[in-house]
């Protein structure tokens, strides 16, 4: 009993997760600590580091079993209360030794668990985001060398023709989409056999696709790539990942990239003259969300995508994603590197980064020194990930120090984009010097329905002779007609709207599209246009959403989350900006800062 009441207190304790009451919790755990060693309280704490060693060893060599069995056992018995059965014996199974594991040998361990308790001298320093500026930006050009950089760079580029590129993301394609079957089940996932044939059969899942908790049959996607093939004739195809469908508790290895190579076949045999830049999300690890950034026990899924993708690529760039999960790829005659970046380095859900948080797999180190050489080479880059910083998914000392990053280069990176939130939306970089606004970050919808949504992809116009963003096409299928219309419909893939004209934007330039958040703040009317368009035309999210609007508890909060989710774009910086009552109505708040306290702080090296 005496190692179960231990392991509670550790927890709370070892991540720091109070703090006007955190020393007090840590005289507590060392109270306990010198009763263990059958020693009285010295008054200089660091000679209570071995006898806290020697506990630890005790602790962690018992406490895996006891911990586990009472995680599973509260879990057992709440998860039910709330969720389908069979999700939380999933994710009981799945994900629960993935927890466990990593905080075991790490927090847990004996030279991590006592340099937190303040008894052993820490091995590493935590390094204050000040001090990461002080080191990125020691070298930055001024405004003037940036706009003489910006002519030879310009000048660099030998094809000054506009360009276009589609960004695919969240695709999300269910292999055991039934149509017929109950899409309003009850459970996470629906609209499979699993789950029965409803009494109404207009609750059944539909041909094309359904508005519920479900993905799509891969047919659609199928049309959709074609339709982009035979329309759009992008130059670039820019696809950010997550390929498999939501239901994580029933996923195996074996058959987990299986969604991403049926897409990229297709790619292959519909667009086969379009360049293809593409990088995977979240849903694509096993169990999802997780991807071991130091070791190697996520090699199988590089491997894969790396062979997938190899036609596309370099050797330097096959090679790169294969060795690390990121990689560049430069376009000679447009004087362009796409940067692809791992956004699993930030997924507060990837239990990994317990193992180091500190710049997993040294790819911010690697951006800059990609930034760098594009810089020296007087080269233009865009950068696209899965996981954009600013959700609630992102550890914030990641995205901090991304924003500097980019701050440091904003005069060599002309575009960022991102999806995973299946919305439509834009949040921006600000200064951590200064507040600026630095880069627009844009965030395309989902190509799936789930949950809700309205199938999208997107189309950016390029101005060729500065590699910047001109415009975008919004494109969305219309999904009742398609349905409506049956088997041998021919999909409306319709123009929802254009960026410039639908925010009535001068131009997709930072200093234009920065205004738009606080536009949104004092036209009413813009923002419910931005927020029909965040719910990508979907009826059932835009009304709930301006339900909200219209609620005098809700109003306030509700203006806050779209405005302040567009002026920023780190998950503090968000929550700072809504108000200290306001996140608290934001029900995935504590349990992200909780999971970031566990991840651990950024150290120097």
């Amino acid at each position: 009993m005496r190692n179960v009441l231990v392991i509670l207190a550790l927890l709370f304790c070892v991540a720091n997760t109070i703090d006007m009451g955190e020393e007090l919790m840590k005289r507590e755990i060392l109270t306990k600590i010198v009763e263990y060693a059958g020693i009285e309280m010295p008054h200089e704490l660091h000679l209570l580091c071995l006898p806290c060693k020697l506990m630890m060893k005790q602790v962690q060599k018992f406490s895996s079993t006891i911990l586990l069995s009472i995680i599973r056992k509260e879990w057992t018995f709440l998860c039910p209360k709330f969720k389908d059965p069979a999700f939380c014996e999933g994710i009981n199974q799945t994900f629960i030794d993935q927890f466990s594991v990593h905080f075991l040998n790490n927090y847990l361990a004996p030279s991590n668990a006592c340099q937190n308790l303040g008894v052993c001298k820490l091995q590493h320093e935590r390094q204050t985001i000040k001090e990461y500026i002080n080191e990125v930006m020691q070298d930055k050009l001024s405004k003037e060398e940036q706009r003489q950089w910006q002519v030879i760079a310009e000048e660099n580029i030998q094809n000054q023709e506009d360009f276009t590129v589609a960004q695919f993301a969240d695709l999300h394609i269910d292999v055991e989409y039934s149509v017929g079957a109950n899409a309003f089940c009850g459970a996470p996932f629906c609209c499979r056999e699993e789950n029965g044939k409803p009494k109404d059969p207009s609750k059944g899942a539909q041909y094309w696709g359904t508005y519920a908790d479900c993905d799509l049959p891969f047919r659609t996607i199928q049309d959709l790539i074609k339709f982009t093939g035979e329309k759009i004739k992008p130059d670039f195809i820019i696809w950010t990942g997550d390929s498999t469908s939501h239901d994580v508790w029933h996923q195996q290895k074996w058959n987990q990239t299986l969604p991403t190579k049926m897409i990229t076949d297709e790619i292959k045999k519909q667009i086969p003259n379009s360049q293809l830049y593409a990088i995977y999300g979240n849903h694509e690890g096993y169990p999802a969300d997780q991807y071991d950034m130091i070791g190697e026990s996520t090699q199988w899924l590089r491997d894969e995508v790396a062979d997938m993708w190899k036609q596309y690529l370099t050797q330097e760039s096959y090679y790169q994603l294969r060795r690390n999960g990121y990689y560049s790829q430069v376009e000679k005659s447009r004087n362009l590197k796409f940067i692809a970046l791992n956004s699993q380095a930030c997924d507060l859900l990837n239990f990994h980064l317990m193992d180091g948080i500190t710049d997993p797999r040294g790819m911010l180190k690697w951006l800059i020194s990609e930034l760098k050489d594009s810089e020296d080479k007087h080269q233009f880059a865009v950068i696209y990930a899965h996981i954009p910083p600013g959700d609630t998914f992102c550890n914030s000392q990641w995205a901090d120090r991304f924003s500097v990053v980019i701050e440091r280069f904003e005069h060599v990176v002309t575009g960022i984009f991102y999806g995973h939130t299946h919305q439509d939306h834009v949040q921006h970089i600000r200064s951590k010097i200064d507040g600026r606004y630095v880069k627009t970050l844009f965030i395309a919808p989902s190509g799936t329905t789930f949950s809700y949504q309205n199938p999208s992809f997107r189309v950016f116009q390029f101005n060729g002779k500065n590699n910047s963003v001109k415009d975008y096409v919004q494109y969305r299928l219309d999904l009742a007609k398609a349905n409506k219309d049956g088997q041998n419909a021919i999909l409306n893939w319709e123009v929802a709207y254009n960026f410039l004209e639908y925010y009535g934007l001068e131009s997709a330039s930072l200093v234009h599209v920065s205004s738009l958040p606080y536009r949104l703040a004092h036209d009413d009317e813009l923002l419910k246009k931005y927020i029909y368009s965040y719910s990508t035309g979907s009826d059932v999210l835009y009304k709930k959403h301006l339900k909200n609007l219209k609620n005098l508890f809700l109003k306030k909060g509700t203006k806050s989350f779209f405005i302040c989710g567009a002026q920023t774009s780190t998950l503090d910086d968000w929550y700072d900006c809504v108000g200290f009552f306001e996140k608290f109505k934001e029900s995935s708040f504590l349990t992200f800062k909780l999971l970031e306290q566990f991840i651990g702080k950024w150290l120097k090296e």
